[in-house]
């Protein structure tokens, strides 16, 4: 079952989020209050350096944020920590930086590596280790081949809310018998792994061009939508928070077993945010509603 999920934009809030008698989203959740800090098909595929600059929409966050502080009401910062930090990761610390939230960036090769990103991103920017990166985190990225997800780090994902870009490339990440075979996903196999997180598909299906450039305020009539799917409601809820701070709609598809319908060679991997051009990484970006993302989850076979 498929349905959009329509969230607040602001991301910094007052209060924690929960659920009402009605079963409806009650006061957000998003923010943290903040805490002292230590100093692929084609030439390259939705998952996979450096992304367009932060879109101008962006500027809307921080002025709606500036006027609420302006207003007494007393904020939290909530913090996006990143497990990986090149092609999607990179766009997401820029679209998250530029929408109002702290930023922890790591990756395989240590916090040296990424200066030129922080340096670029600014103050709300900072680069640690992977397990501090999932410490920090209000919500977690994990944005790694998918080879590598065992290196993940476990206890500081317990009960957190972590967003699986994983995609299968057997001839980069070698192959894989249980997705061969059609007994798991990619991010079944990260949930196994993560026992006590709650892990959610997303940013799996676009070009990382595509998702700098497609980013719209809330209520825009081109506002494009991204594909999500989860076994843990509340977190589905929160993820869906997330890609509403950073500009996109949200479109549930059910849980991780279904989470095939995003991969690699169905029809919404890549092709909806291009026009439909096979040669997607290298077609203009193009808007692509909740609805469309409904049609082409649909339509994919195994």
């Amino acid at each position: 079952m498929t349905g959009s999920l329509a969230l607040p934009t602001t991301p910094c809030q007052a209060l924690s989020r929960g659920t009402a008698a009605d079963g409806t989203l009650a006061e957000p959740r998003c923010g943290r209050q903040p805490s002292s800090r230590a100093g692929s098909p084609g030439a390259r595929a939705p998952g996979g350096g450096r992304s367009p600059a932060f879109p101008p929409f962006c500027r809307l966050f921080a002025a709606r944020r500036n006027q609420t502080r302006g207003a007494g009401v007393a904020l939290y910062m909530a913090t996006l920590g990143l497990i990986g930090s090149g092609h999607i990761g990179g766009t997401v610390a820029r679209l998250a930086v530029a929408a109002g939230l702290d930023v922890v960036l790591s990756n395989s090769r240590g916090p040296e590596t990424l200066g030129d990103l922080v340096a670029e991103l600014g103050p709300h920017a900072r680069a640690a280790t992977p397990a501090e990166a999932a410490a920090a985190g209000d919500w977690v990225v994990v944005t790694i081949p998918l080879k590598a997800f065992a290196q993940v780090p476990v206890a500081p994902l317990a009960g957190k809310t972590v967003i699986d870009t994983g995609n299968y490339y057997p001839q980069r990440d070698g192959r894989i018998a249980a997705l061969e075979d059609g007994t798991s996903t990619e991010s079944e196999l990260l949930q196994g792994h993560l026992p006590d997180a709650h892990v959610v598909k997303g940013f799996n299906n676009i070009f990382f061009r595509h998702l700098a450039e497609l980013a719209r305020p809330k209520g825009s009539p081109d506002r494009t939508a991204l594909p999500i799917a989860g076994d843990d409601a509340a977190a589905v809820a929160h993820a869906a928070e997330l890609l509403d701070v950073l500009g996109y709609d949200a479109v549930g598809y059910g849980t991780l077993a279904e989470s095939w319908r995003s991969q690699p060679g169905t029809p919404v991997y890549g092709l909806p945010y291009a026009g439909g051009q096979g040669d997607f990484p290298n077609a203009a970006s193009t808007p692509a509603s909740a609805e469309e993302i409904r049609k082409a989850l649909a339509a994919a076979t195994r």
